[in-house]
This record gives structure tokens, C-alpha cells and sequence, in this order.
């Protein structure tokens, strides 16, 4: 794993990138068509594997997530109220057609303005069909600043984890995927930091597909550490780190 450059947090997080090529021209004519339209649709997710927590963690790298809610009438569908429209442009164009449980998920804008909670069912995990994210703490674009640190790109097998316990170790990450059931990843690097009050780093899996999961898996997972009574947020996103 190529571990120059550090993580995928960094300056431009507002820009679409380059808008070239036939996937670009596609994007464009979305972005025509719904402009200012802030509900994004996500078809083909594995109606077993997600619930509106998942959806939020693989979305928040993009732009602010308000609200998710699951469609009762199409499994493996959900509406995904973001913070504005360039946030559903952004997402569109990083994730769309990436794979996650195996799954080809597509993400397009919705025709509606906004999402009505309406009545909520239980999806297979358990939980709610429908969240509202307003008040999370997890918001990676409530200001200027915030947005500036985020650095959009498309999915890559290598993840950047910031926001984690300093005693954190490769085998607390690996049983933090067994209990998700979910792959391990293949090698792992903490970064000496700039603070001792918490950690970042690196971590790379075999395939895009194992990134992703763990990305809606286990970010925002909370941490323990020993020294410390309080509990740490894992915080993670795709890294600008070439894979081994």
C-alpha cells in the first residue's frame, strides 16, 4: 500500500472533479434536469445488509445526509434526503454503479423536493425505515471549514481512519469486522501524530467491495480506550493512498 499523501481528508472538498467522459456527460444532463433537487435516489442496496445508518455512513462522505428513508413497495431502494443539491451531485457521480455486498448499487436524483417521514416499518435488522440525521454530530459539511476538509473521490480499496483511541491496534480492527461480519482488512498503519489525544491511519482491503462495507459498517463505530471514560468516534473515508 502506498502510504505517501496520508488519508483522503484535504483541501477541495466542494469540487465535482473532473466531469469528462461519457459517465461526466451523464452526471451533467442529471445535474440539468434536477438541478436544485436535494433527494437522491439509491436502488440495488441488500435489503439484508443495510438499514439508514449504513446508508448515512457510505453517503456522509459526500455532502450532509438529513434524512433516509427505505421504500417499503421496492426492497433494496431508498430516498436519501441530503443538505443540498451539489451534495447529490457529488455522490452521484463517486458512487454510482460502485459494488458493496456484491450488490451494483445505482444512485440517480429523485424527482421529489423532500422526504415526508410517513409511516415507518421494520426493516430486517430490526430498525426503523426512517431516520432523520438533523441534529448528528456526524455532519462532515455544517460549515465551511468543515466542507473544506473532505476530499471526494470514488471508492478505492484503502480507507483513511481518523478520530480513533490512541491504544487502537490491527487486531481491535479485525474483531471490529468479525462482529459485522465482514472482511478483515489486509494491512493496516497508524500515522505518528500531531496530538495524543487520538489517531489516524490507513487501512487497505482486498477489494473495493471490502472497503465499502466496512465504510458502512464500522464508520462511526464508537471506541473505547482504557485511559480515557469517554468514547471515540471512528471517523473514515476513501484514501488517496495507492493500493499494494
Amino acid at each position: 500500500m502506498g502510504m505517501g499523501g496520508g488519508g483522503g481528508m484535504g483541501m477541495g472538498g466542494m469540487g465535482m472533479g473532473n466531469l469528462g467522459g461519457p459517465q461526466g456527460q451523464h452526471v451533467q444532463a442529471m445535474m440539468n434536469q434536477q438541478a436544485g433537487n436535494k433527494v437522491l435516489m439509491v436502488y440495488g442496496l441488500d435489503a439484508e445488509r443495510f438499514n439508514c445508518d449504513r446508508v448515512f455512513n457510505i453517503l456522509c462522505l459526500f455532502g450532509d445526509v438529513e434524512k433516509v428513508k427505505f421504500l417499503k413497495s421496492k426492497p433494496g431502494a431508498a430516498m436519501v434526503e441530503m443538505g443540498d443539491q451539489y451534495a447529490v451531485h457529488r455522490a452521484v457521480f463517486h458512487l454510482n454503479m460502485s459494488q458493496i455486498f456484491g450488490n451494483k448499487i445505482n444512485l440517480c436524483a429523485s424527482r421529489q423536493r423532500s422526504i415526508a417521514p410517513g409511516q415507518a416499518f421494520e426493516l430486517p435488522d430490526g430498525t426503523d425505515s426512517y431516520r432523520d440525521y438533523a441534529g448528528s454530530r456526524n455532519h462532515r459539511y455544517a460549515d465551511s471549514e468543515k466542507a473544506a476538509k473532505n476530499r471526494n473521490q470514488r471508492p478505492t480499496a484503502v480507507l483513511h481512519f481518523f478520530n480513533a483511541p490512541t491504544d487502537i491496534t490491527a487486531e481491535m480492527f479485525a474483531q471490529l469486522c468479525d462482529e459485522m461480519s465482514i472482511a478483515r482488512p489486509r494491512s493496516f498503519k497508524v500515522f505518528s501524530g500531531k496530538t495524543d489525544r487520538s489517531v489516524s491511519g490507513l487501512m487497505e482491503w482486498e477489494t473495493k467491495n471490502d472497503a465499502m462495507e466496512a465504510l458502512a459498517c464500522i464508520n462511526h463505530h464508537p471506541l473505547k480506550n482504557a485511559n480515557v471514560p469517554y468514547l471515540y468516534t471512528l471517523k473514515l473515508c476513501f484514501s488517496t493512498a495507492q493500493p499494494s
